[in-house]
């Protein structure tokens, strides 16, 4: 009931931001992707017999990236394990499934890049001290994978506390878990994104070039700075995008697990201007409610300004909320790590069925079969009714012949 009076608020007075939500839940392992009234516009159903380590991604060619745990890991005991990744079309084929089996163990959190590869936090193991690195991975065929970047945080320590540009590596973290690394974005200025749910801090570093740390925020003591911790093992860091409300500001889940001192609480979302030149970060605008999570989860600010939150505790709680503080749309999902929305307009080229850059005949031979088929998929979609037929195959000619 509570469901429905906020959808139907949301309807008057159309603060709901109009798009697709994508989300997974844990056993079975079924990815949904679901409109505001809550129809299923696909689902996925994993290869992966593991759970996914942090959230799909919805590329947009229709295309589903989704990272889970691998059956036989490279480096034991890692939080939040993954190793493996799938990439399925609109269908569920698979189109590459890759473990990896390289000298570093994936967890938690990936990022497809524009370019094609992903971007994926993991682990190296250095005589039994496991710091964080970043690896940047162009699927090759069906099974395999090129390394084509890396960062990695064993070449950016010093002994000197007070340089907030490196790792003090004296500090006193777990030496099997060290940084916990568990989430990364890449922004528009083509730098990457890093949330440490250890250190209570977010990075921005260089991707090239000097592969520099660029910025940090969150916790000055971990480089003997001044001022009040700010983040308790916070999740889900990504910069607000550009023509979006608060553009170029970041945004955090800030999960507020503070060790010793609560089983429960409340989290908060925290949006803050960051200044890369001093190093200091102004928080603009906060939203906390009655909700709360020990992990994951994410915050992602929406085109309309309404910011759309995941919150992984036991019944996986998702909601959209405005900037004035009003929820206006809400789900739940048994499992959940992380979800997004995506907007109705995300899909690239309407009508390119088999994404080969073109609108053709072949896209109509193709879209006539689902039609038969009593299929569908949102690439070909072109009157936006959430079926296809033969009103679809009349646009699509139109697009031809025009």
């Amino acid at each position: 009931m509570k469901r429905v009076l906020i959808l139907l608020i949301s309807l008057v007075y159309a603060d709901v931001f109009e798009g697709y939500t994508l989300y997974t839940s844990d056993y079975p392992h079924v990815t949904y992707l679901i409109d505001n009234d809550y129809n299923i516009i696909n689902q996925w159903e994993t290869e992966c017999q593991g759970s996914t380590a942090s959230m799909a991604y919805l590329l947009s060619d229709s295309t589903l990236i989704y990272p889970c745990k691998q059956t036989n890991p490279v480096i034991s005991s890692v939080a939040a394990s993954g190793g493996r990744i799938i990439k399925y079309n609109w269908s569920g084929d698979v189109l590459w499934d890759w473990n990896c089996d390289w000298e570093y163990q994936l967890h938690h959190d990936i990022e497809p890049t524009p370019t094609g590869t992903i971007l994926a936090v993991a682990m190296e193991d250095i005589d039994g001290f496991r710091p964080d690195v970043v690896l940047e991975i162009e699927p090759v065929g069906l099974n395999d994978a090129n390394l084509v970047w890396s960062w990695k945080v064993s070449e950016h320590m010093s002994e000197e506390l007070d340089n907030p540009y490196t790792f003090y590596s004296h500090a006193g973290y777990n030496q099997l878990d060290w940084n916990h690394f568990n989430a990364v974005s890449l922004n528009e200025y083509g730098n990457i994104l890093l949330s440490s749910r250890n250190w209570c801090e977010i990075y921005i570093i260089e991707r090239g070039s000097n592969n520099d740390l660029l910025y940090r925020w969150g916790n000055p003591q971990t480089y003997g700075g001044e001022g009040e911790q700010v983040f308790h093992a916070q999740h889900g860091v990504n910069q607000i995008p550009i023509g979006y409300p608060g553009e170029g500001n970041i945004i955090v889940f800030n999960n507020m697990n503070i060790q010793g001192q609560q089983e429960d609480g409340n989290s908060v979302i925290v949006e803050f201007t960051p200044n890369l030149e001093t190093l200091e970060g102004e928080v603009v605008w906060t939203f906390e409610e009655d909700f709360y999570a020990r992990k994951q989860s994410g915050a992602f600010r929406l085109p309309n300004g309404n910011t759309f939150v995941s919150v992984s505790d036991n019944e996986g709680y998702m909601f959209e909320v405005t900037q004035h503080g009003d929820i206006v749309w809400e789900h739940q999902a048994d499992g959940l790590n992380r979800a997004q929305k995506y907007g109705l307009d995300y899909f690239n080229m309407l009508g390119d069925v088999n994404g080969d850059g073109s609108i053709n005949i072949l896209d109509v031979v193709i879209v006539v079969g689902y039609v038969l088929d009593m299929s569908y998929i949102i690439i070909a979609d072109l009157n936006g009714d959430n079926i296809l037929n033969v009103l679809d195959i009349v646009i699509l000619t139109g697009i031809i012949l025009n």
